[in-house]
This record gives C-alpha cells, sequence and structure tokens, in this order.
C-alpha cells in the first residue's frame, strides 16, 4: 500500500479555503499512486469544539464541505473530525473511497455495541479492510495502549494527534522525539505499522509542530515529515515486510529546547496575524524573561515588526535593553524610552510602564507580548495592571526559559549575560538556607511544581522522592494560596505542557491543604495492612466479630474510593473533559468541574 500524509496547516473552520488546498494535496497524491491519504487531525475543525450555540451552524457547514470533498478528492482519502456523542466533543476520521463515506470510529462503535456477544472483551476500535491491509485508527495514547493491551487484526495503526506539543511531553513531538517518545514500542508491541500524522499551526492556544512519521513493525524509521513546515510524504508501507528497510531514515537527537522555541515562534505569528497586529510590543526591563520576549517577537516577525518599550529600573538594565535592540537589529525609531514621573516607584511604577506599552501598542497597532511565567504565576502576586494581551511564556517554568535563553545565544549571541544573572527566585521559607545558588534555588522550585502540577504526584510522594519536606510544603502552600487570591484577568498564554495551572488548582475557598504523611498511614499502605491482617486471622481461624470489623473497614474505605471517582459523591456536577480537553480550554481557566476526584473512573 502507498500511503501519504499532507501535513498542512489551516485555520479551523475556514471550510471553503481548506477544501482546495485539500483537493490540491490529494491531485499530488494521486499523480504519484497514492492508495490513501491522510490529513491532520486539525485541519478542518481545529482542535477545540465550538460553543454549543454555534454547534448547529457549524456542523451543517462542516456537513457541506465533506459532501464537496467527496465529489472532488482525487483518491481515496481519511479525513479527522469533530463529532459529537452524548454532548461530549469526540475526534473522528472519515475514509472517503469512491463516493462513499465511513466514520471509522462511529462504525466501530456501532460495531461493538450491536455484536453478537454479550461481552465486549476489547474497546471497539476499528479495523478496517483498505488496498489489501487491515487499518487501524488511533486518536489519543489511551487508544495507542488499547491496540497494544489487546489482540487486534491490524497491519497499520494510523494516529491522528489531538495533542498539540507539551515540553513535558516527548511523545507530542511525534517524529522530532522518536528516540524518547512512545512509539518505537507501539510498533514493537503491536507488530503494526505506525503512522503518526501530526498537525501543524496553532489552534485556539494549543501549538502543534507536524514532524508526521510512519515507522515500520521492527522499529526502522520509514519516512518523516519535517518540524514546522507543510510537507506531502510518501511512503510505501508493505503489510508483510519483515525487515530491514532497504533505505532507512536515522532518527533525529531530540533538542527539546529548540523545538520548544519554533513552536513559540509559530505560535506567536499566527497569533499576531490572526489579531490583525501590524507587529509585537515588547516592554524591555533588563529581566531575561522581557529579553527573550523581543527576541521571539524578532525570530517570529522580524526585527522591523517589533517595537520596544525600554522601561529598566537601573543603568545596568537600560545597558541589557540597549545592547538586545542592538544586536536584534530593532529600528531605532522602534525603541521609545519610557516617561515615568522621577518621584514614581513600586506598584506606581510598575502601572506607568504598562500604560505606556499599551500607549505604544495603540499608536503602532502592536500585539502587546508579556513575559509572564508558569513559576511566577503560580508563586507570586499578579500585577494588578498589566498591557500584555498573549503570555507565550505563561505555561513554562522559569527554568524553562533560561534554557530557551542559552538556546537562543547558540544560535546568535543576542542576549548580554547580565540579564542571566538577573533571574528572579520566588520566595519561599527555607529554601536560601536548603540551597546556597539561585540556580539551585529556582531548579527545586520549579521540579516541585512540575511534580505536583504535570506528574500528579502528591504531596507524600514529592517528599519521599525529593526530601526537604518543610521547603516543599511551603512551595505547594504558596500555590494554593495564590489561587485563592482573586487575580485580575490576564492575557492568555500558549498551551505548551499537559497540564495548566488552573487545571491543578484546588477549588476556590478550600480551606484544607494536605500533609505529609508516612506510608503506613496513607491509603495503600492501610489496605496494604488490612490485606495483611486478613491473611493472619484467616490462617488463624480468627474469631468472626474481628472479621467483621475488618470487612467493615475495608467497605469503608472502598466506600471512600466510590465518592472520590467520577460519578461518585464528589464527582464533577459536569461531564469530565473528553479526550480533546486534555489540555484544557485556557490557560488559567475555571476548571470544568466544581471537584476534580482524585481518583479515574476505573
Amino acid at each position: 500500500m502507498k500511503l501519504a500524509i499532507a501535513q498542512m496547516k489551516t485555520s479551523a473552520g475556514d471550510f471553503a479555503q481548506t477544501a482546495r488546498r485539500m483537493v490540491d494535496h490529494a491531485r499530488r497524491a494521486a499523480e504519484q499512486g497514492v492508495d490513501l491519504l491522510v490529513f491532520p487531525m486539525a485541519v478542518l475543525c481545529g482542535a477545540s469544539p465550538v460553543q454549543p450555540v454555534d454547534r448547529e451552524g457549524f456542523m451543517l457547514d462542516l456537513a457541506d464541505c465533506v459532501m464537496s470533498l467527496v465529489e472532488r478528492l482525487a483518491c481515496p482519502c481519511l479525513v479527522p473530525i469533530l463529532t459529537e456523542f452524548g454532548d461530549v466533543a469526540v475526534p473522528d476520521a472519515l475514509l472517503i473511497n469512491n463516493g462513499d463515506i465511513t466514520p471509522v470510529g462511529l462504525s466501530a462503535r456501532l460495531a461493538g455495541s450491536t455484536g453478537e456477544s454479550d461481552e465486549q472483551v476489547a474497546p471497539s476500535l476499528p479495523e478496517i479492510e483498505f488496498a489489501g491491509a487491515r487499518l487501524g485508527v488511533a486518536f489519543t495514547y489511551e487508544d495507542l495502549d488499547t491496540y497494544d493491551d489487546y489482540a487486534y487484526d491490524v497491519d497499520v495503526i494510523v494516529f491522528l494527534s489531538d495533542y498539540g506539543f507539551a515540553v513535558d511531553d516527548p511523545s507530542s513531538a511525534l517524529g522530532s522525539s522518536l528516540t524518547e517518545g512512545r512509539f518505537l514500542a507501539d510498533a514493537r508491541t503491536t507488530g503494526a505499522w505506525i503512522v503518526g500524522v501530526g498537525s501543524l499551526g496553532c489552534y485556539d492556544l494549543q501549538v502543534f509542530g507536524g514532524s508526521s512519521f510512519v515507522l515500520a513493525p521492527w522499529g526502522e524509521l520509514a519516512a518523516q515529515a519535517p518540524s514546522l513546515e507543510e510537507a506531502l510524504v510518501v511512503c510505501d508501507v508493505d503489510p508483510s515486510a519483515e525487515g530491514p528497510l532497504a533505505e532507512p531514515l536515522t532518527p533525529e537527537v531530540y533538542d527539546a529546547p529548540l523545538m520548544t522555541w519554533g513552536v513559540l515562534a509559530m505560535g506567536l505569528a499566527e497569533i499576531c496575524e490572526r489579531a490583525g497586529a501590524r507587529g509585537a510590543c515588547v516592554l524591555l526591563d533588563g529581566t531575561l524573561p522581557s529579553a527573550l520576549a523581543a527576541a521571539l517577537a524578532v525570530d517570529a516577525l522580524g526585527p522591523e515588526r517589533v517595537w520596544a518599550l525600554v522601561g529598566a529600573r537601573d543603568g545596568e538594565g537600560e545597558s541589557v535593553a540597549r545592547a538586545l535592540v542592538r544586536a536584534l537589529a530593532v529600528p531605532a525609531d522602534h525603541v521609545r524610552p519610557a516617561e515615568v514621573a522621577g518621584e514614581a516607584s513600586g506598584a506606581l511604577a510598575s502601572g506607568l510602564l504598562q500604560a505606556g506599552l499599551a500607549a505604544l501598542a495603540q499608536e503602532c497597532g502592536g500585539l502587546v507580548v508579556g513575559a509572564a511565567d508558569k513559576t511566577g504565576r503560580a508563586l507570586e502576586a499578579a500585577p494588578t495592571l498589566s498591557a500584555a494581551q498573549i503570555n507565550p511564556f505563561g505555561d513554562l517554568y522559569r527554568s524553562d526559559l533560561v534554557s530557551l535563553g542559552h538556546l537562543r545565544n547558540t544560535i546568535s549571541p543576542v542576549i548580554p549575560p547580565e540579564a542571566f544573572a538577573s533571574v528572579r527566585v520566588p520566595r519561599v521559607d527555607g529554601l536560601d538556607e536548603a540551597f546556597p545558588s539561585s540556580e539551585a534555588r529556582l531548579g527545586f522550585v520549579d521540579l516541585v511544581l512540575s511534580s505536583y502540577v504535570e506528574w500528579e504526584l502528591p504531596l507524600s510522594d514529592i517528599v519521599a522522592e525529593r526530601g526537604h519536606e518543610e521547603e516543599v510544603c511551603a512551595i505547594l502552600k504558596s500555590f494554593h494560596r495564590r489561587g485563592d487570591v482573586p487575580a485580575p484577568l490576564g492575557a492568555p498564554s500558549l498551551l505548551l505542557s499537559s497540564r495548566t495551572l488552573g487545571e491543578a488548582r484546588a477549588p476556590f475557598g478550600l480551606a484544607w491543604l494536605d500533609s505529609v504523611r508516612p506510608e503506613g498511614a496513607r491509603l495503600s499502605g492501610r489496605l496494604a495492612s488490612i490485606a495483611r491482617d486478613e491473611a493472619e486471622h484467616a490462617a488463624a481461624d480468627a474469631a468472626p466479630i474481628e472479621r467483621e470489623d475488618h470487612e467493615r473497614e475495608v467497605k469503608d474505605l472502598l466506600g471512600h474510593l466510590r465518592d472520590f471517582s467520577f460519578g461518585g459523591g464528589f464527582s464533577p456536577l459536569v461531564s469530565p473533559p473528553g479526550p480533546m480537553d486534555a489540555q484544557g480550554p485556557s490557560s488559567d481557566g475555571p476548571s470544568t468541574s466544581l471537584w476534580q476526584g482524585p481518583f479515574s473512573e476505573n
């Protein structure tokens, strides 16, 4: 089977323009004898569903677009869309072939629900006979796990990723991170060709880096599209082949900071374009985040489309700012000194700088690019006045910014060394005594935050792994107390992690804070202790009254598990987010439920 991937950048919902480009890709693929052309997940509908009030009109226009594609596509195509299933947005893909349309995900679910057997051993995932091969389609990591764990008879698995790039998830970078991601193991476990199809561009606030790929079942790389670029990749997929490939590609070494910088630049450029801005406006105060914001704006838009307001508080900061704009080749008439009254200081001076930045943006028609980062948004007081319209670093920790600064200077040394020396560390009780250097303190703070936010480790686990109980407790206490302070509505951030601060914060007003517990006092320890006691009593033929006491305790614990799981007494008032909501609708918005239970529905 000859398979092709159309890695293309689109605007979600621009059906007419997107359909024209899809038809052109299909024509080019047909000229090369392609049996199946696969489009990225976000090509038509983007990465997020529309609001319910717009859903009817959107779905009708989508249907008209699909019907026009049926008549115009020059070769069989797999076209992903977003559908509804029980008022939840669900990804699906339409197999369009010779005038027929097959929704592969829906067809698999219907086949599973109407099977002769009452017992469905494995979840219903597609198994399609096509062009001499059995084709599977996965939309999430969980779907890939299911293909791994159950005996599906498929030769090729098409992975239509709906995950934007996330710094903490190497697999989200697809082909550029094969050596560190999950897909080599998926190929070997399933014995199937893995076709990773990456979306490209900025959809809502998620950014996709492309880097589609085709992996042979034995782990060799057969084809790969470049990162951050459009491409049409054609590859021969032979279900009967056992390897090795005649000309395998060498997987690239994954460079997370480089990929992050490229994704940030692409996302910022698209946001400025869709906002109709002439360029970007930045405030240069001599700090590393502000220097990075300026460098990113120049890389994304070019120096002629960047305006800078120099608002450093001291001579060294102003020297850093001036050296930076010279190195970035920002035009001299695009650099303005801040006009702040001499007696102004502290919050008043900061507010005046923000007002000056807003005035500059209004004058030049630029989008104000902020420099807030995830560490500051988690632990530091938010400014009551900010002109920022987008915070590209808002979902990145401050130590990530240090790595990005060093990376940018390897490309060209534009950021003065003094900017790195000015990196602030959030004030946390006991941190100065535990870690002598500011770099070590910042690294520990970000490690604790990422362990809790992205990796969802409980307090006791973090302390067990990292030690420094008092410092860890102080960091997480500060994080939760910040969540109880009503903050001004801030600028949105590009989503660059698997879990945002908004998703990790406790409900507003919750007074409870976790405490460090020894293993025996934790739920797993108590269950293990009960199991040991049960075994001892059974062996010793214990008295019935003692056994009843233990059974009652086990039932109580299971009751707690039920209450805290989805659907239990403390479950959300609305349905839990579906696969498309894995990264949340906003960078730091309120959760979609009043209580996010600590256990899954399993």
